[in-house]
C-alpha cells in the first residue's frame, strides 16, 4: 500500500541579496512571493522515492549532495532515490553563479537546510494515500524563444517587432503532466506538476518562484489551502512565455502569472479526471552517469576576453560573457570532460526522466516518444551542467550556445544524455 507525504520549507533570501538570471547582477528590494522547497515522498513496501522542487535558477552539485546527506541521515534513503529539481526562477536567490551574479555561501546554507527539512518532514508525514496520473495539453502559454532570421541565423528573444524574423527555430511542448496524491479518504493533499517553460514571467527586483507559485495558488482554490504542488520544469532551454507573433500582448507580471496558473490548474484537473486510482503503485529507480566533453576557450579567446574585461568599456552582455569565460577556464583548468547524472524515477504510471541539463525542447520531445503516456522530463535535476542546445542550434547561433559557464559542453552532449535516458527508459517498458 502506498504512503505519501508533502511538506514545504521557506528559503527566501535576505532582501539585498543578488538575484541571478540576467547578464548583470540585480539587487533584491523585496518579496512578491516566498521562495520555497516543496517535497513529496512516496513509499511502497521497501521502496521510497522523494521528489523536491526548489525555487532557484539552478542548483550546484554540492548543494544537492549536502541536502541529500542530511536527508539520508534522518530517513535512510538510497542517495539517488532523492530527486531535487530547480524550477529556474529568474527572481530567486544567489544559489548558483550565473554570469554577473556569484553564489552566496551564506544563502546556500539556508537552501541546503530548507531542502533537507522539507524532505525529512514529508517523510515523517507519510500516510496511506492514493495516486492518479494524467497528461493534457495547455496550448498558448509557452513559445519557442529562438527565431530563424532572414540571414539564416538564429536569434534568441528577437522582440515582437523585430523586422527580420521568419519563424520559430524549434518546437514547443504544451503538455501538462500531473501526478495527484489523495489521502485514504480521497482528499487531494499534493501533486507533482510538470510544464515546459522558462520561469521568466516576472523580471523584478523582488523575489518570487514565478508562474509555478500561481499554479499552486489556483490549485488551492480547487483542492484546499493546504495543497502542495511540487513543480518540475520540462525541457525549456529554448522555451519561454513570450508570444513573439503577437505585438499586442505583454506576457509578464502578476496578471499573466495568475492567468497562466489558472490555465495550468484547470488543465491538470482535466488531465486526471478519468485517470485510474492506484493504491499500491510501483516505485523504482534506474540511473547512470554520462561523461560529457567540454568546450574549452582557446588561448586567443581568453586573451581577447581579458582585454575586454580590463577595458573601461561599458558592461554590456558581451563583456559579462567574456568575464564568464575567464572564470570558466579557471574552474575547468586541466579538465576535458564532466559527469552528468541521468536518472529515471518510476512513481506508478509516471516515468520521470531527470537529468542535470537545461535541454532544448526537441530533446524532451524525443524522450517522451519512448512512452508518450508515461514520460515526464525534469530538467536541472540533481545539479546543473548548463544549457544543452541541439546540434542545429550551435550552427544557428544565438544566446544559448555562447561559450560561458552556463553553456560549455560540446554539441554531441545532447545526444549522449538523450541516448542514456532512452536506454534507461527501455528498462521500464
Amino acid at each position: 500500500m502506498l504512503k505519501a507525504g508533502f511538506a514545504v520549507e521557506d528559503i527566501t533570501p535576505e532582501i539585498g541579496d543578488e538575484m541571478p538570471g540576467g547578464f548583470s547582477p540585480r539587487i533584491s528590494t523585496g518579496v512578491i512571493d516566498p521562495l520555497e522547497a516543496r517535497a513529496a515522498v512516496f513509499m511502497v513496501e521497501n521502496q521510497t522515492i522523494m521528489v523536491i522542487g526548489v525555487d532557484a535558477v539552478s542548483l550546484r552539485f554540492e548543494t544537492v549532495e549536502a541536502a541529500r546527506t542530511a536527508i539520508i541521515a534522518a530517513c535512510g534513503l538510497p542517495r539517488r532515490h532523492i530527486l531535487i529539481c530547480a524550477n529556474h526562477t529568474h527572481c530567486g536567490g544567489p544559489a548558483n553563479s550565473v554570469l554577473g551574479t556569484e553564489k552566496n555561501d551564506r544563502y546556500l546554507l539556508k537552501v541546503v537546510d530548507g531542502i533537507a527539512k522539507a524532505g525529512i518532514q514529508a517523510w515523517k508525514k507519510a500516510k496511506p494515500a492514493l495516486l492518479q496520473f494524467g497528461k493534457k495539453e495547455c496550448p498558448g502559454w509557452a513559445f519557442n524563444r529562438r527565431w530563424l532570421m532572414t540571414n539564416g541565423f538564429h536569434r534568441t528573444n528577437p522582440g515582437k517587432d523585430y523586422p527580420d524574423k521568419l519563424r520559430p527555430a524549434g518546437p514547443t511542448d504544451p503538455e501538462v503532466s500531473f501526478l495527484l496524491v489523495k489521502d485514504s479518504q480521497g482528499k487531494p493533499i499534493g501533486a507533482i506538476g510538470n510544464f515546459t517553460c522558462h520561469s521568466t514571467v516576472f523580471w523584478e527586483e523582488q523575489f518570487t518562484p514565478d508562474y509555478c507559485y500561481y499554479w499552486q495558488k489556483a490549485l488551492r482554490k480547487i483542492y484546499g489551502e493546504d495543497f502542495i504542488l511540487v513543480f518540475t520544469n520540462g525541457a525549456c532551454g529554448d522555451i519561454n512565455q513570450v508570444d513573439f507573433t503577437n505585438p499586442n500582448t505583454k506576457e509578464k507580471g502578476m496578471p499573466h502569472a495568475t492567468s497562466m496558473g489558472e490555465a495550468l490548474a484547470q488543465t491538470a484537473v482535466d488531465a486526471i479526471q478519468n485517470a485510474p486510482t492506484e493504491a499500491s503503485p510501483t516505485l523504482a529507480w534506474a540511473g547512470t552517469d554520462v561523461e560529457l566533453p567540454l568546450r574549452i576557450p582557446s588561448p586567443e579567446q581568453l586573451e581577447a576576453d581579458k582585454a575586454l574585461v580590463d577595458s573601461p568599456s561599458e558592461w554590456i552582455p558581451a563583456k559579462w560573457q567574456a568575464r564568464d569565460r575567464l572564470l570558466l577556464a579557471k574552474e575547468y583548468l586541466g579538465k576535458t570532460t564532466t559527469l552528468c547524472p541521468v536518472d529515471i524515477y518510476q512513481i506508478g504510471p509516471a516515468l520521470i526522466a531527470a537529468s542535470s541539463w537545461q535541454p532544448f525542447c526537441e530533446y524532451g520531445l524525443r524522450l517522451k516518444q519512448a512512452a508518450p503516456e508515461r514520460v515526464v522530463v525534469a530538467m536541472l535535476a540533481n545539479g546543473n551542467v548548463g544549457y544543452i542546445p541541439t546540434a542545429a542550434a550551435f550552427v544557428g547561433g544565438g544566446y544559448e550556445p555562447t561559450l560561458c559557464r552556463g553553456s560549455h559542453h560540446a554539441p554531441i552532449s545532447g545526444k549522449l544524455i538523450t541516448d542514456a535516458s532512452l536506454k534507461l527508459l527501455a528498462l521500464f517498458a
